[in-house]
């Protein structure tokens, strides 16, 4: 899957809220994501624009929808997930290869990578209330040292498909009253390394 997403900081988290629900999007679950990332064995990722994260989230409010996925069977309080993400794609926006699956034990996982020569670096932190319209994703993020930001999110199955998704996205944008020249293509993660150097 390529995931085409694109990401600015908010002025005004209800206000943003507010006009999604207008918009038509659905107001689904509330979770708290912290996300430890490492660093390569071979190469830096960061050199390479990659990504690669063990992410545990935890449930702070169910979706109320009776088709949303997180409601059907035996759901844990938290779940682990680990994530690599690819290049970003592109000039604009945040798409990327991304490839995701669930890990039983976060403790484990993360003993695992360090064993094989990975390297833990910064962990990024959120609380994060997920909107959905038909095929689009909004995240309404919360991030710890960060501020608040948007995150719209289409899921593509081919790179040719992408160009359309992020028309769609960007005219999503516009009615939520942002432009494209406010969006960034800095991951949370490198943002709070950032903010570390600064305050070095």
């Amino acid at each position: 899957m390529i995931e085409v997403e694109i990401k600015l900081p908010v002025r005004d988290r209800r206000n943003l809220q507010k006009k999604l629900e207008e918009d038509g999007f659905v107001k689904s679950h509330l979770v708290r994501e912290t996300d430890r990332y490492f660093n390569g064995v071979d190469r830096d990722f960061k050199k390479t624009d990659e990504a690669f994260r063990i992410r545990k989230t935890e449930w702070l409010e169910r979706s109320a929808l009776k088709e949303d996925s997180v409601l059907t069977g035996d759901v844990p309080e938290q779940t682990t997930y680990i994530t690599y993400k690819g290049p970003k794609l592109g000039n604009v926006g945040m798409s990327r290869e991304e490839l995701e699956t669930t890990v039983g034990d976060a403790k484990v996982m993360r003993e695992i990578l360090i064993s094989l020569g990975y390297r833990p670096v910064q962990s990024v932190v959120k609380t994060r209330q997920y909107y959905s319209h038909k095929d689009m994703t909004a995240c309404v993020d919360q991030v710890e040292g960060l501020g608040d930001y948007l995150e719209l999110e289409v899921l593509v199955d081919a790179e040719g498909e992408r160009p359309q998704a992020l028309k769609r996205i960007k005219e999503q944008l516009k009615k939520l009253g942002y432009s494209m020249g406010e969006t960034t293509r800095i991951s949370y993660l490198s943002m709070l390394e950032e903010n570390v150097k600064m305050k070095r």
